[in-house]
């Protein structure tokens, strides 16, 4: 349940809007409960596509949690900054990317790196560019188990399986299974679609294992299957979306523990008519990939959410009012991972009031080596 009014801020006068807001206490729980719903912080390696920020990593590792997957180079190179043990670059890359990956590989030995994999043509090419670069390359095999995206389906991957085994130059670190897909909001039926869908990576397992190979590790899920997936035995888990939390995801999963810990501060630019209202919030600064509603207004929950442009958000409100414009709103996004990604910095809301930012320093796609 989250507490009324938690998000307000006492001086609200200082944000310009859009802005983002992020709330580190409310992080710290939700890293606790992560933490609590899988055992164990050594079984968790998050993904950091969500915040995009060194000092959410910071909080995790204080908490013994010093793995995590990403999805850009820019990702990685926050990571790399903030020294972690691991890293897994979650997206089977490209020539370009691997050539990256490798040459900070050779320059921060302290940190294993790591990628997927889920095709000869992608194996083939990374066996080539690791040994011109006398380099030894950590490779999971990504399995497609229903989410139809990225992978290779688990009854065609026992061949890839057994080239990757074979290659010098490669390591094969072990399985990675993304399945997004799972969404029912009825928790029983998640469980049971999650151990539906599993039953052919199982039988992948077995068949390996039949091979006197044995498979390092195996990372299962992201967010929706977080929790049928944490019932597992010996599995790491990867959620993301769970530090910030946001609407989406609180649709699906009901019952999480998780806590809203970013917002977005808007304000009433316009009343063009009766009952209509502008926002300061388009789609510059929400992710807009969704049908309306698109955020959560507090306080304007039965407003219907009727048009958006760049710079602008349009609602109906038929409730009698006094708002005047400059009033300041808060809203929940309904998709915080591109939301995040929009902004260069946050702003920090600690007992009520804002104080210094936090950079969003992995946003871009490029960095410098």
């Amino acid at each position: 349940m989250q507490k009324n009014n938690w998000y307000q801020v006492k001086n609200s006068d200082e944000i310009i809007t859009p802005g983002l807001l992020v709330y580190p206490d409310r992080i710290k729980k939700n890293i606790e409960s992560m933490i609590s719903l899988s055992g164990s912080p050594n079984r968790l390696i998050p993904h950091v596509k969500t915040y995009k920020m060194k000092e959410i990593v910071k909080f995790q590792m204080s908490y013994g949690i010093n793995e995590f997957k990403c999805a850009t180079l820019g990702e990685m190179h926050m990571l790399i900054s903030c020294e972690v043990k691991h890293i897994l670059i979650a997206i089977q890359p490209t020539k370009e990317k691997i050539i990256k990956i490798l040459e900070a590989q050779k320059k921060y030995r302290d940190i294993i790196f790591s990628t997927l994999v889920d095709n000869n043509f992608s194996l083939n090419l990374f066996s080539k560019l690791a040994a011109e670069q006398n380099e030894k390359l950590n490779l999971w095999v990504d399995i497609n188990n229903g989410m139809n995206r990225t992978g290779i389906k688990p009854e065609n991957a026992k061949n890839l399986c057994l080239e990757l085994n074979n290659n010098s130059n490669l390591n094969f670190k072990g399985f990675h299974i993304y399945d997004g897909h799972i969404r029912p909001t009825d928790i029983g039926e998640r469980i049971a679609l999650c151990n539906k869908d599993f039953l052919e990576v199982e039988n992948l397992i077995q068949e390996i294992k039949n091979e006197a190979i044995t498979i390092p590790e195996i990372i299962t899920g992201g967010t929706p299957s977080f929790y049928p997936h944490s019932l597992r035995k010996k599995n790491r888990l990867s959620p993301g979306t769970t530090l910030l939390w946001d609407l989406g995801y609180q649709k699906i999963w009901k019952e999480a523990p998780f806590l809203f810990s970013a917002i977005l501060a808007i304000r009433l630019i316009s009343i063009p008519d009766n009952n209509i209202l502008c926002f300061d919030l388009g789609h510059k600064a929400v992710a807009s990939e969704m049908s309306f509603p698109r955020v959560e207004i507090l306080g304007l929950e039965d407003a219907i959410h009727i048009g958006q442009s760049e710079e602008h958000l349009i609602v109906e409100y038929k409730k009698k009012n006094d708002f005047k414009i400059g009033d300041l709103f808060y809203a929940i996004p309904f998709h915080i991972c591109p939301t995040v990604a929009k902004y260069k910095k946050a702003y920090i809301v600690k007992n009520g009031e804002i104080g210094t930012f936090w950079e969003i320093e992995a946003r871009d796609y490029q960095y410098d080596t």
